[in-house]
C-alpha cells in the first residue's frame, strides 16, 4: 500500500507507526502542510493519514491552505471511499469534512491521560478497557457527523475515537507518540516551554520516565490500532 501522510510540521510525523508500515512493506508518502498541501495528489494512493498540528479547524478563513486540506479529506473519504486514519487535528478535520462540528473544549487535555473504550469496537480490539495515551488538544468534536460512531471517551472529552464506515477512523489522542517522537517535538520552537505552561514543571521533568514506564502499553495500543485499521480495508 501507498499511504499519503499529511503532517503539519517536519517534526510532527507518524511516530511509532512508521516502523509498523515499514515492517509490512507499505510506502509512506509525506505531505507537509502548508507548503506542500496544494500539490497533494491522491492518484496512486491507497490510504490517507492526517496528523496533528497547532492550528484549529475553524481557522480555514485565515489559513486558506487549511480549507484545501479539508476539501482533500472530503474528496478522499466521500468521493473516493479511501481508507483514512486521523490523529488529533486529523480527527477533528475528518469530523468537520463529514458535516460534524468541532468546538473549543471546555477543558483541554495535555500530557499523559487515560481513555475508556465504548463497547468493543473492532478498531480497538486487543486494547484494554482503559488505556493510557498522550494528549495535547484544546478543541474537540462537539457533534458527530451523521453515520459516525464513538469508540472511546474520557471524562473531559466525549469523542476520543470515532469510526465512519468500515475503513475511516480517527482518534483525538496522539496515538503515534513514543519517547523518540516527543524528543522530535521538543525540537520545535517553544514546544517544551508550551508543555511546561500547560502542565507544570514537575510533570514535564518526569515525562520521559513516565513514558518509559508505559512503553509496553503504548506500543500495544499502536500495534492494535495499526493492525485493526489495516484489517478493515477491503482486499
Amino acid at each position: 500500500m501507498r499511504i499519503l501522510v499529511i503532517q503539519h510540521s517536519d517534526k510532527e510525523h507518524a511516530g511509532a507507526f512508521r516502523a509498523l508500515f515499514a515492517r509490512d512493506g507499505h510506502e509512506i508518502v509525506t505531505c507537509t502542510a502548508p507548503d506542500a498541501i496544494g500539490d497533494a495528489d491522491l492518484d496512486g494512493i491507497d490510504g490517507l493519514w492526517v496528523l496533528g498540528g497547532p492550528m484549529q479547524v475553524w481557522q480555514s478563513d485565515e489559513l486558506p491552505w487549511l480549507a484545501r486540506e479539508i476539501e482533500l479529506i472530503r474528496h478522499a473519504v466521500i468521493d473516493r471511499r479511501m481508507p483514512y486514519f486521523g490523529i488529533c487535528l486529523g480527527h477533528q478535520l475528518l469530523a468537520h469534512a463529514l458535516g460534524g462540528t468541532v468546538s473549543q473544549a471546555t477543558e483541554s487535555e495535555v500530557g499523559l491521560w487515560h481513555v475508556d473504550k465504548c463497547g468493543n469496537p473492532p478498531l480497538l480490539t486487543g486494547v484494554g478497557e482503559r488505556f493510557p495515551c498522550f494528549q495535547w488538544h484544546s478543541a474537540e468534536i462537539s457533534r458527530l457527523p451523521e453515520g459516525a460512531d464513538v469508540l472511546a471517551a474520557s471524562p473531559r472529552c466525549g469523542i476520543q475515537a470515532m469510526q465512519w464506515g468500515p475503513q475511516v477512523a480517527s482518534v483525538q489522542f496522539h496515538a503515534e507518540m513514543d519517547a523518540a517522537t516527543l524528543r522530535d517535538w521538543y525540537e520545535i520552537e517553544d514546544c517544551e516551554a508550551a508543555l511546561r505552561r500547560e502542565i507544570g514543571d514537575e510533570p514535564v521533568d518526569r515525562i520521559f520516565d513516565d513514558m518509559a514506564a508505559l512503553h509496553a502499553e503504548l506500543s500495544a495500543l499502536q500495534a492494535s490500532l495499526y493492525s485493526n485499521w489495516i484489517a478493515g480495508i477491503p482486499r
